[in-house]
């Protein structure tokens, strides 16, 4: 497998085991929130981890990318009440489950889960929440040191 995945892989797996809901789904894609609507294999909710956009901070020898700035979202997704409910059902469980991960994001060892794949992760920033017809959505950025060269730390 690649790096890149082994990455995802191990801190969706460090997450799930930190949230500790096996009703919730967790996944490793982006979809719009939209999409989610006609899903049935949502119980709980949906947390989902993915590589967003990458720079390169760090150079070598003959510029060889050594060190980059990796951004990664979270997205959260959980059912919403009905019409005239209030945010007890959608928003607050959603800001409940958000501070669980940012809870999550200040603890995780993630050179350790990584096996050196990423040194650092960082919590970032967050976007509004979107309210769909059955689910509130909102996506959380976190910002990790990534290494580039693998040779240099036996990935």
């Amino acid at each position: 497998m690649g790096r890149s995945r082994n990455i995802i892989n191990s801190m969706i797996e460090s997450l799930k085991l930190h949230i500790g809901d096996p009703l919730f789904l967790y996944e490793r894609y982006r979809i719009p929130p939209s999409e989610i609507e006609g899903r049935q294999d949502v119980k709980k909710g949906r947390i989902a981890m993915y590589e967003l956009d990458e720079r390169v901070n760090t150079r070598v020898d003959a510029s060889r990318a050594n060190l980059s700035d990796q951004r990664y979202g979270i997205d959260i997704s959980v059912p919403r009440g009905y019409a005239k409910s209030d945010a007890s059902r959608g928003e607050l469980p959603l800001l409940d489950i958000r501070d669980k991960i940012l809870d999550w994001a200040a603890q995780v060892d993630a050179g350790g889960v990584t096996n050196n794949g990423i040194f650092t992760f960082g919590y970032e920033s967050s976007g509004g929440i979107t309210r769909e017809t059955k689910y509130v959505t909102t996506t959380l950025v976190f910002s990790a040191l990534r290494d580039l060269q693998p040779s240099q730390t036996n990935i």
